[in-house]
């Protein structure tokens, strides 16, 4: 890490934080980020190289490097001033669900399984049958660290977490992607807006092929956004309140709301490249690679973090992807 990042990250983790501040809680993904979900993973990798299609890896990956490039990411998180809580560790006693992360590969990708707002955890029935497992662990995560079940997508109904977003202005964006149902969209908006966790849900119809919206968008601090113009414009969004619903275009909504895009290549997309983390208002976490694109970013007053992904990236999935904020403030 060079050492300009060194001394931004050690500003950062001597910033007080107030003895009354909540246990959870998330408005909005370029809010400050001060407790994290992650899974460090173990020989559950196993089970991925031994079949590779089944779990969604794109080739078999080097464990032991994996591994390594994972610490990474969590001594970053660490260094920033961010509780890192591992799943393995809150349920290190628990028999029965160490025995179901020995069969889940994909728990690394913490994003997926679960969501945190005000009202608490909201927990998804993955899309990938395989991943199914993941939804029970993660529920036990969340109760050993204090974090309320808010609600729970039940079967048939399909979402996974990487294809939502909370966004400032008490906004949720959830894509229907491979992976998701209708009527999992229909049951998370009208949560979402009975309870007054948003006041605005919109859905984006995404382009067959996208397995989540986090491929192709990311909220950055200060009304910033990363954008892969073509898949978002392919199809027209749909806009809820809880008294009005219309059709629109979602990068021209995200203009007139006052967001500053920097818009994606194909081929950036294909590398990743709008699967960031904020971790706070002038610092982000991205994988090494996609130097216009971190460029863009720094010139915008945010410093980004990056971590070598090439092991990692084989399980198809980012940082964005491998972390579930579970307070930002």
């Amino acid at each position: 890490m060079h050492t300009h990042r060194k001394t931004l990250i050690n500003v950062l983790s001597t910033k007080t934080t107030s003895n009354t501040m909540p246990e959870f809680g998330v408005t909005h993904e370029s809010a400050n980020l001060k407790r994290v979900l992650v899974h460090h993973p173990g020989r559950e990798l196993e089970q991925a190289n031994r079949d590779q299609v089944a779990h969604h890896f794109s080739c078999a990956v080097d464990i032991p490097q994996f591994q390594r490039d994972h610490q990474m990411l969590m001594d970053a998180l660490t260094e920033a001033g961010v509780e890192v809580l591992d799943v393995g560790t809150l349920l290190a006693d628990d028999k029965q669900m160490q025995s179901l992360i020995q069969r889940a590969p994909n728990l690394v990708f913490t994003r997926d399984s679960s969501t945190v707002t005000e009202a608490g955890a909201i927990l998804f029935r993955m899309g990938l049958p395989s991943r199914r497992a993941e939804t029970p662990i993660i529920r036990a995560a969340h109760e050993a660290a204090g974090t309320p079940i808010a609600h729970q997508l039940k079967e048939p109904q399909t979402f996974e977490g990487g294809g939502f977003a909370l966004l400032e202005g008490r906004v949720a964006v959830a894509g229907l992607c491979d992976r998701t149902t209708q009527g999992a969209l229909d049951d998370l908006g009208d949560f979402l807006l009975k309870e007054q966790i948003v006041d605005q849900f919109i859905q984006l119809n995404m382009p067959k092929g996208v397995v989540h919206i986090d491929g192709e968008f990311a909220e950055l601090p200060g009304k910033r956004a990363i954008a892969h113009r073509a898949s978002l414009e392919e199809n027209s969004a749909n806009f809820r309140t809880r008294t009005e619903a219309w059709d629109g275009g979602y990068i021209e909504w995200l203009i007139d709301d006052g967001y500053d895009i920097i818009e994606i290549t194909d081929k950036e997309k294909d590398d990743m490249a709008a699967n960031f983390l904020t971790v706070h208002s002038d610092l982000c976490i991205h994988y090494t690679g996609n130097p216009r694109v971190m460029k863009e970013v720094r010139e915008r007053g945010i410093e980004v973090i990056q971590i070598p992904g090439d092991e990692m990236r084989r399980g198809c999935g980012g940082i964005h992807c491998m972390t579930c904020p579970v307070l930002r403030i």
